[in-house]
């Protein structure tokens, strides 16, 4: 199994160290510049987004490749004081398309497909500070549960009857920074990076009775960006584009009840975008 550490570890570095020094580059007098910096709000957006899955077994030369799109819920709820800021949000999949999973070895010879049905929920709990207005880290747990469902197998050309449900259940460390700005007085600006770091992890699979892994070699790391415009001092619109990489390294062969098996490393990259309306309440700063 390939050893994660050394990629996973440049990640949390390159975090760190660009957060603190751009904290530290920031003038004092920015800290308080008025109109700027978040606020307090609410937001609800209907998007989409295609998750491009991978599974790779070195010791068996087979790789799989599928691309799955679901329609999504997105929800934060952000609570701004003076010299703190914290909040919940979450992307909730609500209709899923299924894709034919191919199966390789060797990179070439296909053994093996079936159809894929992929989900993925995150729900993350942040606190951070809120320097400027576009520099504000911050830090958090992030729960997550991916679910894909197999069928329709069709193994070196013979039907195979039956289903196969997996289920990955995580929670990681995040760290982020998220900023915004102003094109004009009505269009504005935001973005958000984000790396998470898993603590624990449950991985179940409904063919594999009794079968559970617990490695937590894996990262994640996502970019967001998008424009709002500003209907009142309450109400905007906006747009929202994202994408990013999941990686878990897979775990060593585990005996069960069944037999012998082991969860593969698999990688997730993923695109979506989002329409959001965002209710705003209170003035920055002011509680």
């Amino acid at each position: 199994m390939r050893n994660i550490f050394m990629p996973r570890s440049p990640i949390i570095i390159f975090c760190f160290l660009f957060s603190t020094a751009l904290a530290i580059s920031i003038p004092s007098a920015a800290l308080a510049e008025e109109g700027r910096g978040l606020e307090s709000h609410i937001s609800i957006g209907i998007g989409w987004e295609q998750l491009d899955y991978e599974e790779h077994e070195p010791e068996r030369s087979s790789n799989s490749n599928a691309k799955v799109s679901n329609a999504t819920v997105g929800i934060e709820g952000l609570k701004r004081w003076k010299s703190v800021f914290g909040g919940i949000k979450a992307v909730i999949p609500v209709l899923q398309e299924d894709d034919e999973e191919t199966w390789t070895s060797s990179d070439t010879t296909k053994f093996q497909t079936n159809t894929l049905e992929y989900e993925w929920m995150r729900i993350d709990g942040y606190l951070g500070y809120p320097a400027t207005g576009f520099f504000n880290p911050y830090a958090g747990l992030r729960w997550s549960e991916s679910k894909q469902d197999r069928a329709d197998f069709l193994v070196n050309n013979a039907s195979v009857a039956g289903t196969a449900t997996e289920t990955v259940r995580s929670w990681s460390l995040l760290l982020g920074v998220r900023g915004n700005g102003s094109f004009t007085p009505r269009w504005r600006w935001n973005y958000w990076m984000e790396c998470f770091v898993p603590i624990d992890v449950q991985v179940t699979n409904s063919t594999l009775p009794g079968f559970e892994a617990s490695d937590k070699d894996g990262y994640a790391v996502e970019l967001k960006c998008g424009t709002e415009y500003r209907l009142s001092e309450a109400l905007s619109v906006g747009m929202l584009i994202y994408g990013g990489r999941m990686h878990w390294g897979g775990s060593g062969w585990q005996s069960f009840a069944g037999g012998t098996a082991k969860w593969p490393e698999n990688d997730t990259d993923y695109l979506g975008g989002a329409l959001n309306i965002v209710w705003r309440f209170g003035k920055k700063g002011s509680q």
